[in-house]
C-alpha cells in the first residue's frame, strides 16, 4: 500500500447509508476481508447491526460502548432522529444471537445522507455519529469496546482492523472483517482511511485488539472516496472518510453508565 505523503482535495464522496440507490465503495489494492465468528468469548460480540423498517430498511454497523448504550453512524437513519426507536442484534450465526429494541438518545447533530462538497465534509463528517440506548443491556452478556482517544504511538494507525455487516456477505457467517488497514491522515473533523468499505459498511469500527482481548476503536466508518466495486489502487487522498472517537467520546460521556468504557486519556485531536 501507499503512504499518504501530502493534503489533497478529496471529490465524489458519497454517504454510506443502506437506500435503495446504490452506494459507494472503496475496497483499496486487495479484498482480504474474512468472516469471523462473533462468539462469547472472542473479541468480537460488542459489535452487532442496528436496523429500521421492514420493507424498506436501513442499517449501519454499531457496537456497545458499554453495558447498555450502542454507538452508529448517523447519516443511515436521517435528520434529527432523537427518540427514534431502532433495534440493535448481535452475535449472528452463533446460539447466542441476540436482539433488542433501542431509543435514540443523542446525535452528532448532522444530515448526510445529501451530497456535499469536500471541504463541507471534512468540516462536518465528524458529526456522523448516533447514541442508541438498548431497552434490554446486553454489554455485561457481550462486552463492549474501549474508546481510543489518544495519546497515540506513531506505529498504532498503521496497523488495525475494521469489521461489520456489508450488504453481499451473508451475516450468519459472521462478521466481516479486514484484517489489516491503516487511518492514513486527519483533515478537519475526518480520518482518511483504507479500511474496505462498501455498502452497509457505515458505522463500522476500526480497531485493533489490545493484549486484554478487549477492542479499542479509534474510529467509525462514515463515507466511502468512491462507487468502485472492486479493489483498486491507492491513490493519496482518496481514501474513505471515518469520525474519531477522539470527537465523539467526549460528547457522550454523559450518556453513558458508571460501568461504562475505559477510555484512554480523552484529548481531542489538535484543532484543525
Amino acid at each position: 500500500m501507499r503512504h499518504t505523503h501530502r493534503i489533497a482535495k478529496l471529490a465524489g464522496v458519497g454517504s454510506l447509508a443502506t437506500l435503495a440507490i446504490p452506494g459507494h465503495a472503496t475496497i483499496f489494492d486487495r479484498d482480504d476481508r474474512q468472516y469471523v465468528r462473533p462468539a462469547p468469548g472472542s473479541p468480537y460480540p460488542p459489535i452487532g447491526l442496528v436496523r429500521q423498517g421492514v420493507f424498506i430498511e436501513r442499517r449501519a454497523t454499531g457496537f456497545l460502548v458499554d453495558g447498555c448504550h450502542v454507538l452508529t453512524a448517523q447519516a443511515v437513519f436521517g435528520r434529527a432522529p432523537l427518540g427514534r426507536r431502532l433495534k440493535f442484534e448481535t452475535a449472528f450465526g452463533t446460539p447466542q444471537h441476540e436482539t433488542t429494541k433501542a431509543t435514540v438518545v443523542a446525535t452528532g447533530g448532522e444530515h448526510l445522507g445529501r451530497k456535499r462538497g469536500p471541504d463541507e465534509q471534512f468540516a462536518k463528517g465528524g458529526r456522523d455519529w448516533l447514541l442508541l440506548r438498548l431497552d434490554k443491556c446486553l454489554g455485561d452478556r457481550f462486552g463492549h469496546v474501549t474508546l481510543k482517544t489518544g495519546p497515540y504511538s506513531p506505529y498504532e494507525f498503521g496497523h488495525l482492523k475494521s469489521a461489520g455487516f456489508p450488504d453481499h456477505r451473508d451475516k450468519e457467517n459472521g462478521l466481516t472483517v479486514d484484517p489489516s488497514c491503516r487511518i492514513t491522515w486527519r483533515w478537519g473533523t475526518v480520518w482518511l482511511n483504507d479500511c474496505a468499505t462498501v455498502r452497509g459498511d457505515a458505522g463500522d469500527p476500526i480497531f485493533r485488539i489490545a493484549d486484554s482481548g478487549q477492542l479499542e476503536v479509534y474510529a467509525m466508518q462514515s463515507a466511502a472516496s468512491s462507487s468502485k466495486r472492486k479493489a483498486v489502487p491507492l491513490l493519496p487522498m482518496h481514501e474513505n472518510h471515518a469520525v474519531p472517537m477522539s470527537l465523539v467520546a467526549p460528547q457522550i460521556a454523559p450518556y453513558l453508565s458508571a460501568s461504562g468504557p475505559s477510555q484512554a486519556s480523552q484529548q481531542p485531536l489538535a484543532s484543525q
